[in-house]
Parts: structure tokens; sequence; C-alpha cells
């Protein structure tokens, strides 16, 4: 398994962890079903946004200006992505939140991942 493939999965894995720890506490919380749906909503969101980032980076054309162009096009359409979603999300009665908290679980995950896989930073 390449290098990218596993930091993927270590990624994932620590949403699902995180993910599921944050859901736990908003059940004992707040005793409410859609606060939970919105949290992994949310982190569905997120991931489905990481997905599309990976992809897009693996796709890039070697060439700087299309590159460039097809970056800003994946920029473009990944914020689309997230906005479609949300308002979906609220419009079904999701609080806006609960989506924060879940979208939030997976950067949490992106910065634990980065923390415990720091390898020798030059500190002068």
């Amino acid at each position: 398994m390449n290098e990218l493939n596993v930091m993927n999965k270590k990624i994932l894995n620590y949403s699902l962890v995180i993910v599921a720890i944050v859901c736990i506490i908003a059940i004992l919380l707040f005793h409410d079903g859609k606060i939970v749906v919105g949290i992994l909503a949310g982190i569905a969101i997120a991931l489905t946004g990481y997905h599309m980032i990976i992809s897009m980076t693996l796709s890039l054309r070697p060439d700087e200006k299309s590159g460039q162009k097809q970056g800003s096009l994946g920029y473009v359409l990944r914020y689309l992505f997230y906005i479609c979603a949300f308002v979906v999300m609220v419009v079904l009665g999701i609080p806006v939140l609960a989506l924060l908290a879940g979208f939030l679980c997976h950067k949490a995950a992106i910065l634990l991942y980065v923390v415990l896989n720091r390898e020798g930073d030059d500190h002068d």
C-alpha cells in the first residue's frame, strides 16, 4: 500500500473514532436524534469533500496553466457541493451546528494525523 493510501486510511479511521465519540457525547447531552444525524451528515460531507480533493490532486495535469485551471475548477465544485449539501440538510431540519460539528470531526482527524505522524521537524 502506498504512502497516500496509508495516510488516507489513517485519517478515515481517526475521523470515524472522533465522530463516534462526538455522537456519544451528543446523545448523552442532547437526547435529540436530529443532532446525531447532523453530526453524521457533517462527517459524510467532509469525507466526500476530502475524497474530491484527493481525486483532483491525483488527476492534475502536469503543465502549470491547465493544472491551475483544473485545480481552481475542483475548488469551486467542492465548495458548491458543500453549499448544496448543507442547504439540503438545513431544509430537512438538521441543525447547522450539528453539521458543522461533524464536519469539524474530519478536520480534527487531519490535525491528529499531522501531530501523530510528524517526522523530525527541524527546530533550531
